[in-house]
Protein backbone atom coordinates (compact mmCIF):
# COMPACT_ATOMS: atom_id res chain seq x y z
CA UNK A 1 0.00 0.00 0.00
CA UNK A 2 1.47 3.24 -0.85
CA UNK A 3 2.19 6.19 1.74
CA UNK A 4 -0.16 8.50 -0.44
CA UNK A 5 -3.09 5.84 0.38
CA UNK A 6 -2.34 5.53 3.93
CA UNK A 7 -2.10 9.26 4.55
CA UNK A 8 -5.60 9.76 2.59
CA UNK A 9 -6.89 6.78 4.93
CA UNK A 10 -5.88 8.35 7.93
CA UNK A 11 -6.76 11.92 6.79
CA UNK A 12 -10.10 10.97 5.95
CA UNK A 13 -10.25 9.10 9.51
CA UNK A 14 -9.32 11.55 11.52
CA UNK A 15 -11.62 14.58 9.87
CA UNK A 16 -14.80 12.63 10.26
CA UNK A 17 -13.94 12.17 13.59
CA UNK A 18 -13.75 15.54 13.85
CA UNK A 19 -16.63 16.07 12.12
CA UNK A 20 -19.02 13.74 14.18
CA UNK A 21 -17.92 15.61 17.05
CA UNK A 22 -18.92 18.75 15.65
CA UNK A 23 -22.47 17.44 14.60
CA UNK A 24 -23.17 15.28 18.08
CA UNK A 25 -22.29 19.06 19.77
CA UNK A 26 -24.27 21.20 17.56
CA UNK A 27 -27.25 17.96 17.99
CA UNK A 28 -27.01 18.59 21.49
CA UNK A 29 -27.59 22.04 21.58
CA UNK A 30 -30.34 22.25 19.57
CA UNK A 31 -32.12 19.65 21.44
CA UNK A 32 -31.23 21.39 24.26
CA UNK A 33 -33.40 24.19 22.19
CA UNK A 34 -36.15 21.57 22.15
CA UNK A 35 -36.11 21.49 18.28
CA UNK A 36 -36.33 17.79 16.84
CA UNK A 37 -33.81 16.35 14.12
CA UNK A 38 -35.12 15.28 11.49
CA UNK A 39 -34.00 13.39 7.93
CA UNK A 40 -35.94 12.32 4.98
CA UNK A 41 -36.82 14.08 2.16
CA UNK A 42 -38.08 13.23 -1.46
CA UNK A 43 -37.06 9.78 -2.61
CA UNK A 44 -38.07 10.11 -5.91
CA UNK A 45 -39.97 12.48 -7.94
CA UNK A 46 -43.37 11.52 -5.92
CA UNK A 47 -42.50 9.50 -2.93
CA UNK A 48 -41.09 10.93 0.37
CA UNK A 49 -40.68 10.72 4.39
CA UNK A 50 -40.15 12.45 7.02
CA UNK A 51 -38.10 10.65 10.23
CA UNK A 52 -36.86 11.66 13.47
CA UNK A 53 -33.32 11.68 13.74
CA UNK A 54 -33.15 9.91 17.08
CA UNK A 55 -35.10 7.28 16.97
CA UNK A 56 -35.67 6.32 13.51
CA UNK A 57 -39.48 7.10 13.71
CA UNK A 58 -41.23 7.89 10.44
CA UNK A 59 -43.13 10.62 11.09
CA UNK A 60 -44.92 10.67 7.78
CA UNK A 61 -44.35 9.32 4.56
CA UNK A 62 -46.58 10.13 1.33
CA UNK A 63 -46.51 9.42 -2.97
CA UNK A 64 -47.82 13.48 -3.18
CA UNK A 65 -44.75 14.86 -4.30
CA UNK A 66 -43.09 17.82 -3.42
CA UNK A 67 -46.38 19.59 -2.07
CA UNK A 68 -46.90 16.63 -0.06
CA UNK A 69 -44.32 16.50 1.78
CA UNK A 70 -44.00 20.04 2.16
CA UNK A 71 -47.20 20.14 3.42
CA UNK A 72 -47.31 17.08 5.91
CA UNK A 73 -43.89 19.32 6.95
CA UNK A 74 -46.01 22.45 7.91
CA UNK A 75 -48.38 20.43 9.65
CA UNK A 76 -46.41 18.39 11.69
CA UNK A 77 -44.20 21.36 12.74
CA UNK A 78 -46.19 24.17 12.52
CA UNK A 79 -43.97 25.96 15.02
CA UNK A 80 -40.72 25.24 12.63
CA UNK A 81 -38.99 23.92 15.26
CA UNK A 82 -37.41 20.92 13.50
CA UNK A 83 -34.29 21.26 12.07
CA UNK A 84 -33.18 18.84 9.09
CA UNK A 85 -29.79 16.64 9.51
CA UNK A 86 -28.61 18.21 5.93
CA UNK A 87 -29.22 21.01 7.45
CA UNK A 88 -26.81 20.67 10.27
CA UNK A 89 -24.25 19.10 7.68
CA UNK A 90 -24.39 22.18 5.53
CA UNK A 91 -24.16 25.12 8.39
CA UNK A 92 -21.44 23.21 9.94
CA UNK A 93 -18.91 22.81 6.71
CA UNK A 94 -18.04 19.09 6.94
CA UNK A 95 -14.30 18.56 5.60
CA UNK A 96 -14.06 17.40 2.37
CA UNK A 97 -10.48 15.27 2.03
CA UNK A 98 -8.03 15.99 -0.79
CA UNK A 99 -4.90 14.45 -1.08
CA UNK A 100 -2.16 15.91 -3.79
CA UNK A 101 -1.80 13.44 -6.50
CA UNK A 102 -4.90 10.76 -5.64
CA UNK A 103 -7.08 11.48 -8.12
CA UNK A 104 -10.76 12.27 -6.69
CA UNK A 105 -12.65 9.54 -8.02
CA UNK A 106 -10.33 7.27 -6.61
CA UNK A 107 -10.22 9.66 -3.05
CA UNK A 108 -13.96 9.10 -3.27
CA UNK A 109 -13.91 5.12 -3.33
CA UNK A 110 -11.09 4.93 -0.78
CA UNK A 111 -13.22 7.66 1.69
CA UNK A 112 -16.24 5.05 1.40
CA UNK A 113 -13.60 2.07 1.96
CA UNK A 114 -12.16 3.96 4.91
CA UNK A 115 -15.29 4.58 6.83
CA UNK A 116 -17.41 1.30 6.10
CA UNK A 117 -14.87 -1.62 5.92
CA UNK A 118 -14.55 -3.48 8.65
CA UNK A 119 -12.38 -1.97 11.22
CA UNK A 120 -9.65 -4.94 10.99
CA UNK A 121 -9.24 -4.84 7.69
CA UNK A 122 -8.00 -0.86 7.97
CA UNK A 123 -5.88 -1.38 10.89
CA UNK A 124 -4.32 -3.42 8.40
CA UNK A 125 -3.97 -1.02 5.90
CA UNK A 126 -2.62 2.05 8.26
CA UNK A 127 -1.30 0.40 11.08
CA UNK A 128 -3.89 1.81 13.76
CA UNK A 129 -5.89 0.48 16.22
CA UNK A 130 -8.95 -1.64 15.77
CA UNK A 131 -10.65 0.25 18.48
CA UNK A 132 -9.37 3.55 17.31
CA UNK A 133 -10.58 3.23 14.01
CA UNK A 134 -14.29 1.89 15.43
CA UNK A 135 -13.76 5.62 17.28
CA UNK A 136 -12.73 7.57 13.96
CA UNK A 137 -15.26 5.42 11.86
CA UNK A 138 -18.40 6.74 13.90
CA UNK A 139 -21.02 8.73 12.51
CA UNK A 140 -22.84 11.28 14.64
Amino acid sequence: MSDLLKTHIQNVLEANHADAGKIRQRITELEGEGRRIVTGGQLDDEAWDIIDWRTNEILAAGNDGLDGYEAAGKDLDPDDNWVHFDRILQDLGVTYIETPGLPESLANLVEDWALAADADEVAQVIGWAEDKIEEYQAEA
